[in-house]
């Protein structure tokens, strides 16, 4: 089973996912829209399709007991901040409420990190100092039971976010969107290398596969066991998010 942990919802999924042999999508929402509409696509084909929830930093309280309501009604497996858009760091208290929930709950958080070229998103800008990994140090401290992801493998600070991963077992790291950073790196590095300095220092378990341009071949073709890319590719997520083999 391929799992891939970082798409959003849209249109277009069920030919882009069978064009690229990908079973199941978890979707991330930016904004209350996405997160209706990841809802009423799991809805459509739970098989396929795992939520997650987008809370709204207006009303956090509100947020937490929705987001409460779906995860009982297998509408909400984690929870997708973008935080360049939100607005806050990682470590600000008014989100500590949706943590501690989430511990609570066994939901999976997840955060953009790194540096995008988007200048604004719904009309608000990406502001890049939220994007920074660093912040969610301290909320790994304080919630040792959280289980985070961390986007992109940090992006532009993969070696941040590794350093945090290594630091604490409760921290993970997605694939997603790395041909667009690695355009950008230098020295010259490719998602593949990256990917494979991870699992080098943090072992197979903790990265999950994410698409966003970056194809399932190139797990595929990593110099790694077998065990370990299927791991990857889908065992990971699927043990994260409790989903059925």
């Amino acid at each position: 089973m391929v799992v891939d942990a970082h798409q959003h919802p849209h249109d277009d999924l069920p030919q882009f996912m069978a064009e690229r042999g990908i079973d199941v999508s978890v979707l991330l929402p930016v904004g209350p829209d996405a997160c209706r509409k990841a809802q009423a696509m799991a809805r459509a084909d739970p098989k396929r399709y795992v939520p997650f929830f987008w809370i709204d930093l207006a009303d956090v309280a509100r947020s937490v007991a929705e987001m409460t309501s779906a995860a009982a009604a297998g509408l909400c497996k984690g929870v997708k901040f973008q935080l360049l858009l939100q607005h806050v760091y990682a470590n600000d208290r008014v989100l500590y409420p949706v943590y501690e929930r989430c511990a609570e709950l066994g939901l999976v958080v997840t955060f953009h990190t790194g540096a995008v070229a988007f200048p604004r998103e719904f009309g608000i800008p990406h502001v890049t100092k939220y994007a920074h990994p660093m912040p969610i140090d301290e909320v790994a401290f304080d919630f040792p039971g959280l289980r985070i992801i961390l986007a992109h493998l940090g992006g532009n600070w993969h070696y941040e976010a590794l350093i945090l991963a290594e630091k604490h077992e409760n921290l993970y790291m997605d694939t997603a969107y790395l041909p667009f950073f690695c355009r950008r790196l230098l020295p010259r590095v490719t998602p593949g290398e990256l990917i494979e300095r991870a699992v080098g220092i943090l072992g197979p378990e903790r990265i999950v596969y994410g698409c966003e341009g970056l194809l399932p071949e190139v797990i595929e073709g990593l110099d790694l066991p077998e065990p370990a890319r299927r791991r990857i590719l889908g065992g990971n997520a699927a043990e994260l998010l409790g989903l059925a083999g």
